[in-house]
């Protein structure tokens, strides 16, 4: 949430309390479903190395350098239709 400001008399944005409202009451909920050593444990995870296959990488790069190629051919086609 942005910080009140003095010349709005310090009132919040409008939606404002909703919006922390909503955040407030997710954060209960996964405190209500998860236990502290679970969720340690989850986010440890992101801080263990994973080498990716490396069969799976070079698929991966042969993918998405035919959607580039694709999204490019498209925008040439458009430019020039």
């Amino acid at each position: 949430m942005k910080p009140r400001r003095e010349e709005d008399g310090g009132r919040p944005e409008a939606g404002g309390e909703d919006e922390a409202g909503r955040g407030m009451a997710v954060i209960d909920e996964i405190a209500a479903e998860f236990s502290t050593e679970e969720l340690l444990e989850f986010l440890e995870a992101d801080q263990r190395p994973v080498d990716a296959d490396p069969a799976f990488r070079e698929r991966l790069r042969e993918e998405l350098w035919e959607l580039v190629r694709r999204q490019a051919a498209s925008g040439n086609d458009a430019e020039n239709g």
